[in-house]
């Protein structure tokens, strides 16, 4: 049987790393010579004499340095071993709303309802997000991680920086829940 997957879009992770590595670059030359800092104030300010550094600005750096080295690493991670946002297979549906560092939950299909993707406005944004609507929504966490619940069976997950098209995953998802549906019909004799 067919399986859908979706991680998040290697350019947003690519992009996350690129920031690290200018974070954590910004913060090294504050830490240590400056040379590059100092560079741009004079840039900034002209021929004026360029404020100096006091002693809270290499906390800062050393706060910058260990931001950067976070995303550089929690980005490279995600390029290397992508983490699946949804998976589905012909036993059930799997979604990571439970946080970064938590296990994707698994909902058989039986306990699924309706699939479907919509664009909605949150905060003047348009945002595609795939609607799920569960029998059972006890399995998923009450507060979920980049998803809302709308009413008190229905989970609106926001399909911002996906690697594939929401309105593709909806369908395949959809069919792959009838697909199941129709499988458990079928009588032991048949």
């Amino acid at each position: 049987m067919k399986r859908v997957e979706v991680v998040r879009s290697a350019l947003r992770v690519w992009l996350l790393s690129l920031a690290g590595i200018a974070l954590a670059l910004v913060g090294l030359d504050v830490l240590s010579s400056g040379r590059f800092v100092s560079a741009f104030g004079k840039l900034v300010y002209g021929s004026e004499q360029v404020p100096t550094f006091e002693p809270r600005d290499r906390i800062f750096a050393l706060l910058a340095v260990v931001g950067g080295l976070v995303l550089i690493v929690w980005g490279l991670r995600d390029l290397v071993a992508p983490r699946k946002l949804v998976s589905a297979g012909e036993e059930g549906l799997r979604l990571a709303v439970g946080g970064p560092l938590a296990k994707a939950t698994f909902v058989p299909w039986p306990e699924v309802g309706d699939v479907s993707s919509e664009v909605v406005e949150d905060d003047g944004q348009s945002i595609r997000a795939l609607f799920v609507r569960f029998e059972n929504p006890a399995r998923l966490p009450s507060d979920p991680w980049s998803a809302r619940w709308v009413g008190s069976h229905t989970l609106m997950i926001e399909a911002i920086n996906w690697s594939r098209p929401v309105e593709e995953v909806a369908s395949e998802l959809l069919a792959l829940r009838e697909a199941a549906t129709v499988q458990d019909e079928t009588m032991p004799w048949e």
